[in-house]
C-alpha cells in the first residue's frame, strides 16, 4: 500500500471517525474509495494509451529502418543486373 501500514491507517481512521462523526465517516469513505478508484482507473488508461503511442511510434522507426535497409542492399543488387545485362547483349 505505498508505505502506510496499519498502525497509520487505524490512526487516520481514528482521526476520521473524531472530526466526522460516526455517521458521516461510511459515507466520506464511500465517497473517497469511488475517487481514488476513479483516478486509479484514469491512470492506468493514461498509461496505457502512452505505452500504445510508444509502442507504434517504436515500430515505425523499425518500419522505416527496414525500408532503407532494403534499398540500400537493393541497391548494389540493380547495379548488378544491369551490368549483368550489358555482358548478356555482348555475346
Amino acid at each position: 500500500m505505498s508505505g502506510i501500514g496499519f498502525t497509520e491507517i487505524l490512526l487516520l481512521a481514528l482521526l476520521g471517525l473524531l472530526v466526522l462523526g460516526p455517521r458521516r465517516l461510511p459515507e466520506v469513505a464511500r465517497t473517497a474509495g469511488a475517487l481514488i478508484g476513479r483516478a486509479r482507473s484514469a491512470w492506468q488508461d493514461l498509461r496505457r494509451e502512452l505505452q500504445q503511442e510508444m509502442d507504434s511510434e517504436h515500430n515505425r522507426r523499425i518500419m522505416e529502418e527496414a525500408e532503407k535497409f532494403r534499398k540500400d542492399l537493393e541497391g548494389p543488387l540493380d547495379d548488378g543486373k544491369e551490368a549483368g545485362d550489358g555482358r548478356n547483349q555482348g555475346d
